[in-house]
């Protein structure tokens, strides 16, 4: 069945629509004169579809004849009928072929140089310096390709501040991923001393270097002298010498943070009263103009719930001239609605769950967290009270 499926569309094959009365007829005598059918479906009363090889159509017509049916031909399909169309149309295959040669020839160049992984560098100078050893767009990629590996080791050399580097080809880009040397910060040489940040209890302290002036267990506030910078030595005759030095350490604290939410108890919400107000108006440039209302109710009761614009005229920039507005408002009145406690205390508690993020420092989680709230009048106030462990000595 593969086998003839292909060598049909090979051949070209016509799927062909046979109506009358006597169709089933036609096509036994069809088969028994040698013509091969398939996809046989009977769409209604006397009319059949069928696929069978082009040229075995013309031995159906005497039977067209003899059994008082007709065909008509509904697709033509498979390799000849498609060439044939795609040969009428010449100057597409032609404008195909440029096109395709042209995206060969293109994609045969590097187009474009890209610099990833710098910092501290300028892309533009590794652009510079490799255009300067032949790698710049509108290169052929024949010609680079081969000095990727001497393109590399040139690199490194002319770029010292580089501690690695890769030159990688996709397509029409070439990608050149660099890696630059960390140095280490600068280390201030002159003496220093180490204060709290904020308030805290102070829970352990790590010296380095300098005199702790604190204790765990002492509560500090912000300002505060955590590690004094100056070391004491006692000589063997029992003479004290003193020395200015950097102080470093850290000094970890258990630090609290404070969120309010004040969440009302009382809300005002408006309640609908009676039949909506409809009104036209026709606007005319600038100019607004009422044409007729429904509705009897006294405008002042009203708030605007809806408005619908049919443009009549069009104008320039997405503009109407001419345009039918119908306003529609729904009367109201402004009731006291009274918020239950436990509403308001899941609100204030989700508003300060959203805060939390703003308030802690980056990389600090909380340890412990304590609710508290009262209520005073119609506002309940909540407060969220969050307990942390961190380090506050900072310089001086």
């Amino acid at each position: 069945m593969i086998a003839q499926r292909l060598s049909a569309f090979f051949q070209g094959y016509l799927v062909v629509m046979i109506k009358g009365a006597r169709s089933e007829e036609l096509l036994n005598r069809g088969i028994a004169g040698g013509v091969a059918f398939w996809d046989i479906k009977k769409k209604a009363p006397g009319t059949i579809l069928c696929a069978l090889q082009a040229d075995q159509y013309p031995k159906l017509r005497p039977f067209f004849f003899r059994t008082g049916t007709k065909g008509k031909i509904l697709r033509k399909k498979g390799w000849p009928f498609f060439w044939r169309r795609v040969w009428r149309k010449k100057g597409w295959l032609l404008g195909m072929a440029l096109f395709l040669s042209l995206l060969l020839t293109l994609s045969s160049f590097i187009w474009f140089v890209e610099v990833t992984g710098v910092e501290q560098l300028d892309p533009g100078l590794i652009r510079s310096q490799l255009a300067v050893l032949g790698l710049k767009p509108g290169v052929p990629r024949r010609v680079i390709l081969p000095q990727r590996d001497w393109l590399i080791r040139e690199l490194r050399i002319r770029l010292p501040e580089v501690v690695w580097l890769t030159v990688r080809f996709k397509g029409v880009i070439a990608e050149v991923a660099v890696a630059e040397k960390k140095l280490p910060p600068s280390v201030d040489a002159g003496p220093g001393n180490l204060v709290a940040a904020k308030d805290g209890l102070i829970t352990e302290v790590l010296l380095i270097e300098g005199t702790p002036v604190v204790r765990v267990g002492d509560m500090v506030s912000r300002g505060d002298l955590l590690i004094l910078g100056e070391t004491t030595r006692v000589h063997l005759d029992g003479s004290v010498a003193t020395k200015k030095v950097k102080a470093a350490g850290e000094v970890r604290a258990r630090v609290w943070y404070e969120i309010t939410v004040d969440e009302p108890l009382t809300i005002m919400e408006p309640v609908v009263r009676g039949g909506p107000k409809i009104v036209y108006r026709l606007r005319l440039g600038n100019r607004l103009f009422t044409l007729f209302s429904r509705g009897t109710a006294a405008p002042e009761g009203f708030v605007r719930q809806d408005r619908a614009v049919k443009p009549i005229l069009p104008g320039r920039n997405s503009l109407s001239l001419v345009e039918i507005i119908k306003d529609t408002y729904q009367p109201v009145e402004w009731t006291t609605v009274q918020v239950a406690p436990e509403t308001a205390l899941l609100k204030a508690r989700h508003k300060c769950e959203m805060r939390i993020g703003t308030v802690l420092p980056a990389g600090v989680q909380p340890e412990k967290i304590q609710e508290v709230w009262t209520r005073q009048a119609e506002v309940l106030h909540y407060r969220l009270i969050i307990e942390t462990k961190e380090n506050i000595a900072v310089p001086d």
